[in-house]
């Protein structure tokens, strides 16, 4: 139940205010990692975003992404988000469907 309400609260969150993208990088030693972070002003709320390439077994790829909130004012946690996949070749069409779901 707690899940589903940390759930409802970042939809109404993410899709009621417009993001500004203030990084975008590769984590070190992993070029499967791709991480960026968002400011969302109007709630005080900062987004940080994950997308990885876990693994490729054949022609399946799993693909994760997470996104994680965090209060501006003095950086504690809020909540996450976790969403896994196994596609057919590339993530990125997934990865873009979950930024467009979570409007980040």
């Amino acid at each position: 139940m707690k899940k589903l309400m940390m759930s409802l609260i970042a939809l109404a969150m993410l899709s009621t205010v417009a993001s500004a993208k203030t990084t975008e990088k590769t984590s070190p030693g992993n070029d499967n990692v791709k991480t960026a972070q968002y400011s969302l002003p109007k709630t005080n709320t900062m987004v940080k975003v994950s997308e990885e390439v876990m693994e490729k077994k054949g022609q399946l790829t799993r693909c994760r992404f997470v996104l994680k909130m965090y209060s501006q004012d003095d950086l504690s946690y809020v909540g996450s988000i976790v969403s896994e996949t196994y596609t057919n070749g590339s993530c990125g069409s997934f990865f873009a469907a979950c930024r467009a779901y979570w409007g980040v």
